[in-house]
């Protein structure tokens, strides 16, 4: 297995304490998954009724 395939470690999703990913099939169908860093918050949802994919992410700044 490749370490590239793991989203762990210097240049995975996952780098610090703290920084969280999930993944979720609702009731409804919708498959759900986020990443939320530091850095960034990070989510997709696909509608099962027409198969698309919304894509959101927001990138903190500095104040």
């Amino acid at each position: 297995m490749s370490d590239k395939l793991i989203p762990f470690g210097n240049d995975g999703i996952l780098k610090q304490p703290g920084d969280k990913l999930s993944a979720e099939k609702t009731s409804s169908g919708l498959e759900v998954l986020k990443i939320n860093t530091a850095e960034i918050k990070e989510s997709a949802v696909r509608y099962p009724s027409t198969g698309t994919i919304v894509q959101t992410k927001v990138i903190k700044g500095n104040k």
